[in-house]
């Protein structure tokens, strides 16, 4: 596949601190809302090719050590949001001639946002989407109170749309007229929204673990600890799981770490964890991915769902299993992915990890160490508007990049759910001063 070599200006993210805003708590179940479509949690047996994690090894301690020394060393990293600059993401798309864009027509795109009666967001919320011809999609929203409807990819046609939201035992619905390509579908709870007093999210790796993938690996149990010290409050706490991947020619496709709140332990468990097989350049990361969304126990009780996917080498897009379905399958149990292209990552691989992120409501990172092939050149190295004094994306440790989304996803939930960047207009078409980003 031949791609243009386009590269989209990259906006600036950082991070508000966490906190609470004063709304009302409740501790028992009910408190939160619940997102559709969870998986009851189910034993991992060691099915061929898939086998849920063995005990740690003995070397779990030397492999922690590797970690710190890596972390030490630094893995960095950029990051670019192709929903801050929605318009340059699909000048991206038109220039590829051929490959895995076929069929997913995300050139219309809604933000639907559910807000209480204060104006805050609700996270959790099931939503309920249908055209005149009754064709429905499910969405949850997210931390952020926003969930990313694209309806020509998820098969609505048509222009009217009903829109509907429970949360909990709140309702609100709207109809919707789709005329333009942008826009936002806002949905007023009549009532205060409900959260939690403790705020828990669910972060969980999909890690490539083929034999170029040491440094990335170290960089990742680094950061368990960065999440451990920075997130672990009485106001909020992380749960966190791992599936790391091969593919079908090594001795396993996918190993499931499942999510548990003790990091410390998981920490051990994963410390056995190094990069070895493969051979041709994809890897099955479809697989990787499905088990993350689909057998991951993910709690319908986390404020925010966050999935950071870290790889090499682009999926087989000649396997059954699609990454596609998987990304649908996030928006719906709204898991938000991250995607992070190690160095050396081609076209495809490029293209594919832009898609899920992009899609899902993540962003996409790529480790600046000698490059990521074509996502760290153009763009990597052109400077802002803004004074030349800004790169067009954050850089920083993989670690720190990393930690710092897991705690802006958690800030969003205080944030105002309608500013949204790059509604209507990209965030690098803006003159600096009415650029929208999230100031730390």
């Amino acid at each position: 596949m031949k791609l243009a070599r386009y590269a989209p200006s990259l906006i600036s993210l950082s991070l508000l601190a966490c906190g609470a805003a004063g709304e009302r708590s409740a501790m028992a179940p009910s408190a939160g809302y619940a997102a559709p479509g969870y998986p009851q949690p189910e034993a991992m047996a060691a099915e061929a090719p898939s086998e849920e994690a063995a005990a740690p090894a003995p070397a779990a301690t030397a492999g922690l050590e590797m970690a710190d020394r890596s972390a030490a060393a630094g893995v960095r990293a950029g990051e670019w949001d192709d929903n801050a600059n929605y318009r340059d993401f699909l000048e991206y798309l038109e220039g590829a001639e051929s490959g895995p864009t076929a069929g997913l027509d995300v050139s219309v795109r809604r933000f639907v946002v559910v807000k209480d009666k204060a104006g805050k967001a609700v996270p959790n919320c099931r939503l309920s989407v249908s055209d005149e011809k009754q064709h429905t999609v499910e969405l949850s929203t997210l931390a952020s109170g926003r969930a990313l409807l694209f309806p020509r990819a998820e098969g609505l046609s048509g222009k009217r749309l009903t829109v509907s939201a429970r949360c909990g035992s709140s309702t609100a619905s709207a109809k919707h007229d789709l005329s333009g390509s942008d826009g936002v579908i806002t949905l007023a709870l009549a009532d205060g929204r409900i959260l939690p007093t403790t705020r828990t999210i669910d972060v969980a790796f999909v890690l490539d673990t083929t034999g170029s993938m040491s440094e990335e690996i170290a960089a990742v149990k680094a950061t368990l600890a960065k999440v451990a010290s920075t997130l672990e409050t009485p106001l909020s706490s992380v749960r966190v799981g791992l599936v790391e991947y091969k593919d079908k020619s090594d001795d396993f496709v996918t190993r499931v770490y499942p999510m548990t709140t003790d990091i410390a332990a998981f920490q051990k468990k994963i410390a056995h964890i190094d990069a070895n097989g493969g051979g041709d350049m994809p890897e099955d990361m479809n697989s990787g991915l499905a088990k993350a969304i689909d057998n991951l126990q993910w709690s319908e009780q986390s404020v925010a769902r966050m999935t950071f996917v870290i790889a090499d080498a682009p999926p087989h897009l000649d396997y059954g299993s699609k990454y596609t379905d998987s990304m649908r399958r996030a928006s719906k149990k709204g898991i938000k992915v991250f995607t992070i292209a190690a160095s050396g990552m081609n076209d495809v691989g490029q293209l594919v990890f832009r898609q899920i992120a992009q899609y899902t409501g993540g962003t996409n990172m790529f480790v600046l160490r000698g490059g990521a092939g074509p996502q760290s050149t153009g763009a990597g190295d052109a400077k802002s508007g803004c004074g030349g004094t800004h790169e067009n994306y954050q850089s920083g440790n993989l670690d720190q990049l990393i930690t710092r989304k897991i705690k802006s996803e958690l800030a969003s939930v205080d944030r105002d759910p309608t500013r949204i960047a790059g509604l209507g207009k990209d965030e690098n078409a803006k003159p600096c001063s009415e650029r929208l980003v999230v100031a730390e």
